[in-house]
């Protein structure tokens, strides 16, 4: 491996030990961050970019409601039912959307954390339970969301009209807990309720 010639050497980086011997334990390295051949590998995946599905949804439906797109927008993405209750179908649509776009995330993500241990890694591996406990997979998953969104302390902040304007005009693929992390997880309970909404407001 090529070396560059430090004048003062960088600290090794710190490793994380997770899982237990009932469901394997792996050492990672905490680089703080996703590496720039990480992202390659992550966008490499095509995955869905659920912020433009999510303006197109919300472009559609504030042309049926007059509503404002930025609230339509921040109302699909932060899982808030009951600003959608006219449009219980296509919110519960979407929320199916933002929960396989976000499976598939974690997975490809996972995927290339654990390649830091072995180059040669696939995503077929990473989905495979004879090769990764599933319950050790939950927390590779959490420890390279983590790594992704920079280790955050704060909560996660609604979309500003100005950074959605920005995420119309800039097709890469923007990821990560401050965008659809902390909706994903949320997705499913609302998803729920807003079935049930939609079952209560059936006739007969």
């Amino acid at each position: 491996m090529l070396k560059l010639p430090f004048k003062t050497t960088p600290k090794e980086f710190e490793k994380v030990t997770i899982g237990n011997p009932e469901i394997g334990e792996l050492e990672l390295p905490k680089y703080g961050d996703i590496s720039p051949n990480e992202r390659l590998f992550i966008k490499a995946a095509n995955l869905t970019d659920i912020r433009i599905a999510a303006v197109k949804l919300a472009k559609d439906i504030a042309t049926k409601s007059g509503n404002k797109v930025i609230d339509i927008y921040n109302a699909l993405t932060q899982g808030d039912s009951e600003s959608l209750a006219e449009y219980l179908e296509e919110f519960v649509t979407f929320q199916d959307l933002l929960e396989e776009d976000s499976s598939a995330h974690n997975l490809v993500l996972a995927t290339a954390v654990i390649q830091r241990l072995v180059p040669d890694w696939k995503l077929e591996n990473t989905g495979n339970p004879n090769q990764i406990h599933p319950q050790l997979l939950s927390l590779v998953i959490e420890f390279a969301k983590n790594e992704e969104a920079g280790w955050p302390t704060e909560a996660a902040t609604p979309i500003t009209e100005e950074e959605l304007g920005n995420s119309l005009t800039t097709p890469e693929i923007q990821t990560g807990e401050k965008s659809s992390g902390e909706s994903a997880a949320t997705g499913r309970k609302k998803k729920d309720s807003a079935k049930e909404d939609l079952a209560t407001s059936q006739p007969g």
